[in-house]
């Protein structure tokens, strides 16, 4: 298993978070992008609201991302080998389109109790505070 290193793990204890943590190659990430192209040109209504929900499930480069061992290792490394995927979601950000939310802890909106669990977030693409990012 390749763990988290200790900065790493107290970033995590202090800050909540973990980043950036390096999973994916170039190809990895392009192979991504591709395929959400893909499936946005040939279903184009898709990947609208509830449809961005649990897209491994239709999906074998979705699914090949829930298997990652590079995630799943730093997962276990802070919650333990009990590991259950509980859903994906994709957050696409139209270049067009202008939204906002607010600041606000993930586990209010998913309801799993008690509050032992984490979420496994990848940029796809260049994200910054221009185009929107998770702070």
């Amino acid at each position: 298993m390749n763990s988290l290193n200790v900065k790493q793990l107290e970033d995590y204890e202090n800050h909540g978070f973990v980043s950036p943590i390096d999973v994916l190659t170039l190809e990895e990430a392009t192979k991504i992008k591709e395929e959400i192209e893909y499936i946005e040109k040939k279903w184009p209504n898709e990947l609208i609201g509830l449809g961005r929900n649990n897209v491994h499930y239709i999906s074998p480069v979705f699914d090949k991302i829930c298997h990652n061992s590079k995630i799943l290792d730093a997962v276990e490394c802070i919650i333990g080998k009990n590991i259950l995927i509980g859903g994906t979601t994709l957050f696409i950000k139209d270049p067009d389109k202008k939204g906002f939310v607010s600041w606000h802890q993930d586990a209010k909106y998913i309801g799993f109790e008690p509050h032992n669990w984490v979420t496994a977030w990848l940029a796809i693409t260049e994200a910054n505070e221009e185009n929107g990012c998770m702070r």
